[in-house]
C-alpha cells in the first residue's frame, strides 16, 4: 500500500513538472534561433516573420519617425529585405553601424515593435508564433 501511494505521489508531481516547464516555455523566444541576413542560413519561416514584423512596426510604430513602406512578405531573403532591416537597424535602434542582419538584439526590437500577436504582447506573457524564429535575447 505505502509503495502504491508513493508511486501516485511521485507520478503526479512529474507530470506538474512537465506542465511547469511547458507553460513556462511556451513564452520564450528562442535564443538559438538561427540569424536572419545575408549569409545566414535563412529558413522560410525566419524571412517571413521578419517581414512581417517590420511591415507592423513600420504600418504602427513609427508616427513620428521617417516613414518606410511595406515590403512583400514572401519569406525570401533580398535587397528588399536586406534594406528595411538597415532602415529598422537605423531608425529605430539608432545605430549607426547597421549590418543588415537580425541577430539577438535587432530580434528582439522586431518582436517588441512588431505585431504582438506574432511576437511579444506587452508584458511577454504571450509569446507569439514567431518567436521560435527571430533570434533574440530573451
Amino acid at each position: 500500500m505505502f509503495k502504491k501511494n508513493v508511486s501516485r505521489v511521485a507520478v503526479a508531481l512529474a507530470t506538474a513538472g512537465l506542465s511547469v516547464l511547458a507553460l513556462s516555455g511556451s513564452a520564450q523566444a528562442r535564443q538559438g534561433a538561427p540569424w536572419i541576413g545575408y549569409g545566414q542560413a535563412n529558413t522560410y519561416n525566419g524571412v517571413w516573420c521578419v517581414q512581417h514584423q517590420l511591415n507592423y512596426a513600420f504600418a504602427h510604430n513609427w508616427s513620428w519617425r521617417p516613414y518606410h513602406g511595406q515590403i512583400t512578405q514572401d519569406g525570401k531573403f533580398g535587397p528588399q529585405t536586406d534594406e528595411a532591416i538597415r532602415f529598422f537597424q537605423n531608425v529605430m535602434l539608432g545605430r549607426t553601424k547597421v549590418d543588415g542582419i537580425v541577430g539577438p538584439e535587432t530580434g528582439y526590437n522586431l518582436l517588441w515593435e512588431g505585431d504582438p500577436d506574432y511576437g511579444y504582447d506587452e508584458k511577454v506573457t504571450n509569446a507569439g508564433w514567431c518567436n521560435e524564429y527571430i533570434p533574440s535575447m530573451v
